[in-house]
């Protein structure tokens, strides 16, 4: 499993300089409202160890929807803090969004899934804009297993920026789900500098049709 995993992350930017690296960590809890409607409690944080510390801090709910087996329906609203404007990208305030997340292909082993968001940001120290976003995502199933991933992001302007992961997933039981990974973004020249960041998040499934929670 291991060289698998070696194999995801390799290709990935790796000559960041360690002052432009940056953490981050989630938690997240869904907790089954209906038998097809879910709600989840989501809370993140980023930080730059070598420079700015504990930098950015956000929470919110996000409701998931069963339209079908393979399409959930998604809508959720975050609240976010950030220590610093380093650049033009979103800095703090409020972000609501909805879209979809359909299970393209899978079978017993691997699973191939695409999502769709369209998000709004009303925040306290910028103006005002939308921002879309498109992600396929390739996971392996079994208790531990790799993943990889690639996002696109969009605006008013065009492409603004696009997110390379890879990473590892671990379930120790049934309804605990952790996650180790490496995600490089590269943005447009006018949004700021290219990000690295080390990944982790813990995942708390009542009862989820949906593999993974990062949003």
């Amino acid at each position: 499993m291991l060289p698998g995993v070696l194999l995801l992350i390799l290709p990935l930017p790796l000559h960041a300089r360690a002052a432009d690296l940056e953490t981050q960590h989630a938690v997240d809890i869904t907790l089954p409202l209906t038998s097809r409607l879910e709600l989840v409690l989501h809370s993140r944080l980023r930080t730059q160890p070598a420079a700015l510390g504990l930098y950015q801090v956000r929470a919110g709910p996000v409701v998931s929807w069963s339209a079908t087996p393979r399409i959930a329906l998604l809508a959720g609203y975050y609240y976010a803090q950030q220590e610093r404007k380093a650049d033009r990208d979103f800095i703090a305030g409020h972000r609501v969004f909805s879209g979809a997340e359909v299970a393209v292909a899978g079978n017993r082993r691997v699973a191939f899934d695409q999502r769709g968001l369209a998000e709004r940001f009303l925040s306290d120290a910028a103006p005002d804009f939308s921002r879309y976003r498109f992600r396929s995502r390739l996971s392996v199933k079994a208790p531990v297993a790799p993943y990889t991933g690639l996002e696109l992001f969009f605006d008013a302007r065009g492409w603004r920026s696009t997110r390379h992961s890879a990473g590892i997933r671990w379930s120790p039981v049934r309804r605990v789900q952790l996650d180790l990974g490496y995600l490089y973004e590269r943005r447009r020249h006018d949004i700021g500098g290219n990000r690295h960041l080390w990944l982790t998040s813990f995942h708390f499934k009542k009862a989820s049709r949906r593999a993974d929670p990062e949003l």
